[in-house]
């Protein structure tokens, strides 16, 4: 069965506490619930990035736009395809 990346927004207080101990039935609902809200990120997606951080003349300036964006900070990994994993 195929992986999915799902973005997720869930409670912080539930992401706190499950990281040091077990999901309780009580977190339950709220965590089906952002599963259910969740956003899968397309296959073969390339990395994210925080745009927002960007300098704000970054996108517009034309010499530097592309270097801002490359050395940006990475927030989601880019997704391999199947014809780059076997490289």
């Amino acid at each position: 069965m195929a992986d999915i990346e799902l973005v997720i927004k869930i409670p912080e207080e539930i992401y706190n506490e499950r990281n040091s101990h077990p999901i309780f039935s009580s977190d339950l609902p709220a965590i089906e619930k952002a599963l259910k809200k969740g956003t899968p990120l397309p296959k073969g997606h390339g990395r994210l990035i925080d745009a927002d951080a960007l300098p704000l003349n970054a996108i517009d300036d034309a010499n530097y736009g592309s270097n801002y964006i490359r050395i940006a900070p990475t927030i989601i990994e880019a997704d391999k395809t199947e014809s780059e994993e076997e490289l």
